[in-house]
């Protein structure tokens, strides 16, 4: 958000349950088929498309099919993108990370394709040069989390974690590892 755009008072409440023209990130769709098919063209990746790729990234709705990138090395991490009807993207980074583009699209977040475009090609670049890292913290009393980690640490990486259920962080785990330092994706 623009530190000016709302001044110091911040946006209006009505802001956060409005969306005024989401038509505006309608670029984020071919933003990113553009970049899976540079993806593509300079990986070792095989891609698949379809419905039913991934159930939870498009219970949201979809408008059309599910790309999915893995790179022929598995220890390298995939992408899987669903695009959704909002419009919007859903994306899987590696096995857990889930991300939406635009992360909410309220007019009070104030975010545009253009700064989502820079969100995902970053998230993207980290991804690539193996610079993605995730995990399931499953302790054994307290909260289970999600936690990931894009880029090397230093001042342009970025991180977060999100609480989940118990019973899912054991699901999405299964007999698994629990931390994934994904390798970087092999050139063509």
């Amino acid at each position: 958000m623009s530190p000016n755009r709302w001044g110091f008072a911040g946006p209006p409440p009505e802001a956060h349950s409005r969306v005024t023209n989401p038509d505006r990130f309608s670029p984020l769709r071919s933003f990113f088929l553009d970049l899976l098919a540079k993806l593509e063209a300079e990986f070792n990746v095989t891609s698949v498309e379809g419905y039913g790729i991934d159930a939870e990234l498009e219970a949201r709705g979809v408008v059309r099919p599910t790309v999915k990138l893995a790179p022929s090395d598995a220890a390298a991490a995939p992408i899987t993108v669903a695009f959704s009807a909002f419009p919007g993207l859903a994306v899987r980074f590696g096995r857990w990370k889930l991300d939406f583009f635009p992360g909410c699209g309220c007019d009070a977040c104030d975010e545009t394709a253009e700064s989502e475009s820079d969100r995902i090609q970053e998230q993207v670049d980290s991804l690539v040069a193996g610079q993605f890292r995730e995990a399931i913290v499953l302790p054994f009393f307290g909260t289970a989390r999600s936690e990931w980690e894009f880029g090397s640490s230093g001042p342009r990486s970025s991180g977060g974690w999100a609480q989940i259920d118990r019973s899912r962080a054991r699901s999405l785990i299964g007999g698994g590892p629990r931390a994934i330092e994904w390798t970087k994706w092999s050139r063509k």
